[in-house]
């Protein structure tokens, strides 16, 4: 477990070594160039032109009329903020009015419970609960039947309140959200113009609320530290759509006091007081042994400790897991059976509780950060890699921030640069980068196979980090490559499929994501002729295969086909040809084995495929070793089968009227 971050760390990238961290993994090194060498080498899978498009898009967005006005206002409070008081200012101007929330929540409670003749209650969750509320968050609310209600009660129940909210008066832009995990009714209170989502299926959140919502309260620091990274992670766009959620940053802050020794782990706060089981998970805990944060612990300490701690973890290996108390390492505890007894006792529970087996924890993700409670939840499965890199560099940035005296001397400018000027630095630094990039691998990187890197510079009394950044030269340990429609794939996909399937209320991009998910099984199965079996599965998110064959498929293709044959028809042909030709032959042979991974964003925006070797196999991702070769040539095949005829030969629009 990495040491706490203690109130004398010196911030990456500062200080007399001078060293520039690695955004991926974290390893120190004594030069740009050979950061980036590395960085090349070891995570070749990084998307950056992911990251050039997220950098420029908050450009933009910073450099708006919007974003600029909003600027100077802040500056402007900040400027009669009394001594020691631009904090609060800085809470003051994003933060919602708490009392005018919850006076809205308790008009919208009696609606609904009196047009529903007292059949359910009405129990708020989220920033309403936690005390965290900005002024532009919902109101989050869960519905539960009061007492023992019918099954069929339960499966009108969405519906009934669906058809309420459309015929009151008191609220407006009804909008059902069916086929989320969690399906929600969102809506927006006319008197207030608050909106509101409903939810009638989970009402895990309500307990995580609670105790959220009782930890900030116990300690005005501990609040003023959420409600601040909250505010700095919505500015730059760490917490969004296909992003981080804010209950996942709270879980990191939450595991970060834990590290420090200021809050106990969820474990031991539950072995204080009995069970409160939920569908198999303990919700209970009890706060009354918490120790009080030392006087000498200001919230801007709190704030440096959290930005340099993760600065240091290395996200490929680990997993932040609030009920252990710290960060761990994802092999030992959750990649192998009995790693993590108290999660194997809550699965069993879960299972006997709801009758199926559970899903596991989802370890093949950029960032693993764990449920407090519900132990099998990865609170971090939303983020990409991208995302990931992203946070890195804003962490590090923070980081020096927060340690230069100069601005923590003014905090009006500590403040502004953390909340508007950081993007700047982002963009300018990712410029010099880029430049220095070029300078130090030119002709295609000169080969990174022989790129000379120095090695991480590690203390002699940091000897257990070795491992975790690993040696330099080695493969990493999955690739990747993201898929999003084009306006092309759209217009395309509504003329063709749309119009015999008028009357379905899913959206566009989720049979687009259909049709791919359907194309790239024939792709594997059909034209590399792979032995594929399912490991994973949530429809239609997310599946993992376990794939392997014997004999190379991929090289060598054709893509130039006679006139009136179809793409898909002339790949068969040669698919054919290969089996009769290379199958048994020795100079076509290979031992491929590896999992296949394909992951949706929540709005069925983005597709990410991964590749990944089988467990302990190091080398199964080198340059030139099968899984990769054939990554690489499915890429390119993908990239040469044009979506139209995808969708023509897709077998949803023979079957349409059926779904």
């Amino acid at each position: 477990m990495p040491a706490p971050a203690s109130e004398s760390t010196s911030p990456p990238g500062d200080g007399d070594g001078n060293l520039v961290l690695c955004m991926v993994c974290a390893a120190p090194f004594r030069s740009m160039q050979d950061c980036l060498a590395h960085e090349l080498i070891k995570h070749a899978s990084k998307p950056q032109k992911q990251l050039r498009q997220r950098l420029n898009a908050i450009t933009k967005l910073f450099n708006s009329a919007q974003s600029q006005s909003e600027r100077q206002e802040l500056r402007e409070a900040l400027e009669w903020s009394e001594s020691g008081g631009h904090l609060c200012t800085v809470l003051n101007f994003f933060a919602c009015d708490l009392e005018n929330m919850k006076t809205c929540f308790g008009h919208v409670r009696n609606c609904i419970e009196k047009e529903m003749w007292g059949r359910v209650r009405v129990f708020p969750f989220g920033s309403l609960v936690t005390g965290l509320a900005l002024k532009e968050s919902d109101i989050d609310l869960f519905l539960e039947p009061n007492g023992n209600q019918p099954p069929l009660f339960h499966n009108q129940l969405y519906n009934k309140t669906s058809h309420f909210l459309r015929r009151s008066k008191c609220f407006a832009d009804v909008f059902t959200i069916r086929h989320a995990s969690v399906p929600i009714i969102r809506c927006k209170h006319q008197l207030t113009g608050l909106n509101i989502d409903i939810n009638m299926s989970n009402p895990n959140s309500i307990y995580n609320s609670r105790f959220v919502g009782e930890l900030m309260f116990r300690n005005e620091r501990i609040r003023e530290l959420c409600l601040f990274l909250k505010i700095w992670a919505k500015k730059l766009k760490l917490i969004s759509h296909g992003g981080m959620t804010s209950y996942c940053l709270i879980s990191l802050i939450i595991v970060n006091l834990q590290v420090n020794r200021l809050v106990p782990s969820v474990k031991e706060l539950q072995s204080l007081c009995p069970p409160v089981i939920l569908s198999g998970v303990n919700y209970a805990y009890s706060l009354d042994l918490t120790p009080p944060i030392p006087a000498r612990l200001t919230t801007l300490d709190l704030l440096k400790n959290f930005f340099i701690y993760y600065c240091t973890v290395n996200f490929d290996k680990s997993v932040l897991s609030p009920f252990l108390g710290g960060c761990v390492d994802k092999e030992t505890t959750l990649g192998m059976p009995g790693g993590f007894p108290e999660y194997d006792e809550q699965q069993k529970l879960v299972h006997d509780a709801i009758g199926a087996p559970p899903d596991a924890f989802q370890l093949d993700r950029a960032m693993c950060v764990q449920d407090p409670f519900e132990l099998s939840r990865n609170v971090a499965k939303s983020v990409s890699i991208s995302n990931l890199c992203y946070f890195r560099q804003c962490l590090v940035l923070a980081a020096q921030a927060c340690s230069d005296q100069e601005l923590t001397s003014q905090p009006e400018k500590l403040y502004d640069y953390l909340l508007f000027g950081l993007a700047d630095k982002l963009v300018a630094d990712k410029i010099v980068a880029d430049k220095r990039s070029e300078r130090a691998t030119p002709r295609k990187q000169q080969k990174i196979e022989n790129a000379h890197v120095q090695p991480p510079i590690v203390d002699e009394t940091q000897e257990t980090k070795v491992a975790e950044v690993g040696v330099c030269g080695t493969p990493p340990l999955v690739r990747s490559h993201v898929i999003t429609p084009t306006t092309n794939d759209v217009k395309c996909l509504r003329s063709i499929v749309l119009v015999k399937n008028t009357e379905n209320d899913q959206s566009i991009y989720y049979y687009w994501l259909i049709c791919y998910v359907d194309t790239i099984k024939d792709v594997l199965t059909q034209l590399y002729a792979l032995n594929v079996e399912l490991k994973e599965s949530k429809e239609p998110k997310h599946y993992k295969w376990l794939i392997s064959i014997s004999y190379d498929t991929w090289t060598g293709r054709s893509f130039q086909r006679g006139a009136g044959q179809s793409f898909f028809a002339h790949q068969l042909q040669q698919t054919i040809e290969f089996t009769k030709t290379r199958m048994g032959n020795p100079q076509y042979a290979v031992n491929l084995r590896g999992y296949f991974t394909l992951q949706a964003s929540e709005d069925y925006k983005e597709l990410r495929l991964d590749v990944q070797p089988l467990q302990g196999d190091l080398l199964g991702l080198q340059r030139n070793s099968p899984l990769t070769r054939l990554f690489k040539a499915f890429k390119n095949l993908l990239g040469n089968y044009s979506f139209k005829e995808k969708v023509s030969t897709w077998k949803f629009c023979a079957t349409t009227d059926q779904i």
